[in-house]
């Protein structure tokens, strides 16, 4: 990383708890090495959607960071309940959810933006990328608004407007 953490974000990141979602073996070990790399200690991998729901509900990550692509349950579907009323107890209008795709098109980013996700971050992904996403998310917070007329992110900040 050419970034050079301060002491408090050492701090921030040895606190955090970050949920990792994410069926690809290599991409868990990259994702949990590059955590690791950034001081973070409290970490949990669930290998699909389905698991991440059950990890979200009984470890209540800081943040969450999970692949699109998934089977049985895709993160697109995860974000959704953890975002929908309709999940109870569980649903969490506020933790930072980031998805991480090998496909950039607007149309998945749209798709991604209107389940709930915070951050769309594309393949490949550096360090640099994944730490400033993750300080991104802790310091500027959005909400996400289940609304009559409208499913999304607060108006007030996109996912353009996080990386400001």
């Amino acid at each position: 990383m050419n970034k050079d953490p301060t002491r408090a974000d050492e701090d921030l990141f040895r606190r955090l708890k970050i949920l990792v979602v994410e069926d690809s073996l290599e991409m868990q070990r990259l994702l949990v090495a590059l955590l690791e790399s950034m001081g973070v200690v409290h970490i949990a991998v669930a290998r699909d959607g389905e698991k991440g729901l059950a990890a979200f509900a009984a470890r209540r990550p800081d943040i969450i960071i999970t692949d699109g692509a998934m089977v049985p349950m895709d993160g697109y579907e995860m974000t959704r309940r953890i975002r929908a009323a309709e999940a109870g107890g569980n649903a969490n209008p506020d933790v930072p959810i980031l998805m991480i795709s090998g496909h950039a098109g607007r149309e998945n980013v749209t798709h991604a933006r209107d389940q709930g996700v915070t951050d769309y971050l594309t393949k490949p992904l550096s360090a640099d990328t994944l730490y400033e996403a993750i300080v991104a998310a802790v310091s500027k917070p959005v909400h996400f608004l289940d609304k009559p007329g409208y499913r999304g992110l607060s108006p007030k900040r996109s996912l353009d407007a996080r990386r400001s």
